[in-house]
């Protein structure tokens, strides 16, 4: 998500911050009331600079499909993400990262936000998202319980 913002905003990708949620796959969806850029909610600069968020959603999906399908691996992204989480639980660094947690009120483990540390997973973070974002989750818990069911049969 934050390459295929930062590319068309032509900002640096760390300027971009907010979340992927759901499955990491093809039911996950970027939680648009959540995404700033250098302050500014991308809602607000997608309404201004007339920006199809739907169509950047589908960048952030195929991003991962694209990588893998080049390289026919995605290990420089997941040995990242693995060592930033590692360095995060040794140095109890109580950090909000977007990890798979399990979420009560969806009955499965979600990517989302969470405060990581030594203990691992110290506190869920509670993200007011809208009632679309709310539907889309619900549909990626879904998507992500049928998966477990099917592979459980």
């Amino acid at each position: 998500m934050r390459r295929a913002v930062s590319e068309k905003l032509h900002v640096d990708p760390r300027s971009v911050e907010g979340y992927n949620l759901g499955e990491h796959g093809n039911s996950q969806f970027t939680a648009w009331s959540t995404v700033n850029i250098l302050g500014e909610p991308m809602v607000k600069l997608a309404k201004d600079r007339n920006i199809d968020l739907e169509e950047l959603n589908h960048e952030s999906v195929v991003g991962g499909h694209r990588v893998f399908h080049g390289n026919k691996y995605t290990n420089y992204g997941v040995a990242t993400a693995a060592v930033r989480l590692a360095n995060t639980i040794i140095s109890d660094a109580h950090t909000q990262m977007v990890v798979s947690n399990y979420r009560e009120e969806y009955g499965t483990y979600l990517s989302y936000p969470a405060i990581v540390g030594r203990d691992g997973i110290l506190e869920q973070v509670q993200l007011h998202l809208t009632d679309e974002e709310l539907e889309k989750l619900q549909i990626s818990a879904n998507y992500i319980k049928q998966k477990y069911a099917e592979s459980r049969a």
